[in-house]
């Protein structure tokens, strides 16, 4: 039986098209799992609560809105139950969150294995989703007694929640990849964007309704992607709850920007060694 030639991976500095750096993101798919289960494991280990701080998080903040808003200023959200309302608009928005702060910091605290080994640096925020995803089914555990407490029913609707949480990533991922990719030539970007990102639960509807947004300002309702996501959200959980298509403007200009993003990254990763 004749040797089998070895198989030879070539690098070189031509970059890739968008296609091809596609493939290569599949091709390195387990580092994403891999670099997923690093983080899980160093964010859980040694902890005195473990996995408790993923539930304590959410409903601390579920409880000061819940009484500020809710109970000291009577916001009301149709005929929902105020803390549900709260709490499925908090889904969305720390997933997104999560996704953001995480990915923009993904590539220094990785600095010393990017300079030791190839791969697409683009592994490493998408790690932080398979995480987030994680933190998500965690904090889903809040709702289900939520919703037996005020005796409300899930919608069959909830199987689109997938296909929500994809717009949800890509919208994430987006700013990640466009803050990434200049910030090696813009350091104050690492600054800016969270900076930016800490009043965007504040124009996001995760705790008001549109009634509070004065009639002259309404229409940046629409124009938030992450009011489309948060809407959605509900739309999949609750049975009366309804969606408005003035919101898919928003989430369909993601989907260009997403890929835009991937291509901007991968010109510029090359580059990324020489700055962490």
């Amino acid at each position: 039986m004749k040797n089998q030639a070895p198989l030879v991976t070539i690098i070189t500095s031509e970059q890739d098209t968008l296609k091809e750096y596609v493939l290569k993101i599949w091709k390195y798919r387990a580092l994403i799992f891999a670099f997923a289960q690093r983080d899980l494991k160093v964010k859980y280990a040694q902890t005195w609560l473990g996995l408790g701080w993923t539930i304590i998080q959410p409903l601390t903040a579920l409880a000061v809105f819940s009484f500020f808003f809710g109970y000291v200023l009577h916001w009301r959200a149709d005929d929902l139950p105020y803390s549900l309302y709260v709490l499925s608009g908090l889904l969305g928005w720390n997933f997104f969150s999560y996704i953001v702060f995480q990915g923009m910091n993904s590539v220094q605290e990785s600095a010393h294995v990017i300079k030791k080994i190839y791969f697409p640096k683009i592994v490493l925020p998408l790690s932080k989703v398979l995480v987030a995803l994680v933190e998500l089914a965690i904090t889903f555990l809040l709702f289900i007694p939520l919703l037996i407490w005020h005796e409300q029913s899930i919608s069959w609707k909830i199987i689109f929640i997938p296909a929500v949480l994809l717009f949800n990533t890509m919208i994430a991922l987006s700013i990640v990849l466009f803050t990434a990719s200049l910030a090696y030539r813009i350091r104050d970007l690492f600054h800016v964007v969270p900076f930016l990102l800490y009043f965007g639960i504040w124009v996001t509807p995760v705790f008001f309704t549109k009634d509070v947004l004065p009639e002259q300002i309404n229409f940046l309702w629409h124009l938030n992607p992450m009011s489309a996501v948060v809407e959605s959200i509900r739309w999949c959980l609750f049975p009366n709850w309804s969606f408005s298509s003035g919101f898919l403007p928003a989430l369909l200009v993601i989907i260009p920007l997403f890929f835009f993003g991937i291509y901007f990254y991968s010109k510029a990763e090359n580059k990324f060694s020489d700055f962490i």
